[in-house]
């Protein structure tokens, strides 16, 4: 009861600290800062960039959400701040919590404009920590995980900050594959309990939107084409959309993912989500590979540069 009492208390406060300066940010544009709230997916893990420079050496670079995000943005005075972490799962309620302030910002101009938490859920589903950070034993701490997210998402729904919210994926097919084990997957009845839950705090809530992700992935696992963005995405036409691990999207899955959470977002910013970004995933990954290539020449010219 302490803990429930502490987390509702925090978010009352976290929510005077948006709602209070709120006035501020009525000529704001919606996409002018993007705060990005997350998971292992949203951090970027295991999605890499690479090109072979003209002397045959080989560079590469990994790459977020926030900065594939950055790199898509049609208005370069777009201003991306990322707050994931690929630690999420050690505890997740605390993460859920420090993460929602941290995207608060300390300041009316720090505060963001519009968050995507798109793998922002999935440990408050998933894992093996509980509200407390103990051992969790049943669904129902599942549950509370939930709940406890889902609380401190109420600050910005107070300030009708726009909030694009994955769902949970079944990820059963991801077990034996060397990032997570079978205790830590909730049953499908579970998942069906969790995603009614979100469906429903969802439609209380104007400001929030949901991206699909139990459905990207069932038609992922499937070998369907997924629709997103007014495009099909499939693994025949962009390569693998699923790294080895079968848990974490490739940089092609990534932009797939960012397609179809721009699809989810046209609908709270009067369809102009879509058009403010690139999502061609050639011209995305060009963009990188320019930057790792102007990153590369810059160092060895001041590697070559006499010293005095």
């Amino acid at each position: 009861m302490k803990y429930f009492r502490t987390t509702i208390l925090s978010s009352l406060a976290l929510a005077l600290c948006i709602a209070l300066p709120a006035f501020a940010r009525e000529e704001t544009k919606t996409l002018s800062r993007i705060a990005v709230i997350g998971a292992s997916m949203s951090d970027g893990f295991g999605v890499r960039v690479s090109t072979t420079l003209p002397d045959g050496k080989k560079i590469s670079e990994g790459v977020n959400l926030a900065e594939l995000v950055k790199a898509s943005c049609k208005d370069p005075s777009v201003v991306v701040v990322n707050y994931t972490s690929s630690l999420y799962f050690m505890n997740p309620a605390r993460t859920a919590k420090s993460s929602a302030l941290r995207a608060c910002g300390a300041n009316a101009q720090e505060m963001p404009t519009c968050v995507l938490a798109v793998d922002w859920l999935f440990w408050n589903g998933y894992g093996a920590s509980n509200v407390k950070g103990e051992k969790l034993s049943n669904d129902q701490e599942r549950m509370e995980l939930l709940d406890n997210a889902l609380a401190c998402l109420e600050p910005f729904c107070a300030a009708n900050i726009p909030v694009v919210l994955g769902d949970f994926p079944d990820m059963h097919s991801a077990i034996g594959g060397g990032m997570i084990s079978a205790p830590m997957v909730p049953s499908v009845e579970c998942l069906n309990a969790l995603n009614a839950r979100v469906a429903q705090w969802a439609l209380s809530k104007k400001n929030v939107c949901i991206v699909p992700l139990s459905k990207l992935t069932q038609d992922l696992l499937q070998k369907k084409s997924i629709h997103a963005a007014g495009r099909d995405w499939d693994a025949q036409t962009l390569g693998p959309l699923l790294q080895k691990d079968r848990l974490h999207p490739t940089f092609a899955g990534t932009v797939t993912v960012l397609a179809a959470t721009l699809d989810a977002l046209d609908t709270k910013t009067d369809n102009t989500a879509l058009k403010s970004f690139e999502i061609d995933p050639a011209v995305l990954r060009e963009r990188f590979v320019s930057q790792l290539k102007a990153s590369a020449t810059k160092n060895g010219d001041a590697e070559a540069a006499p010293t005095r």
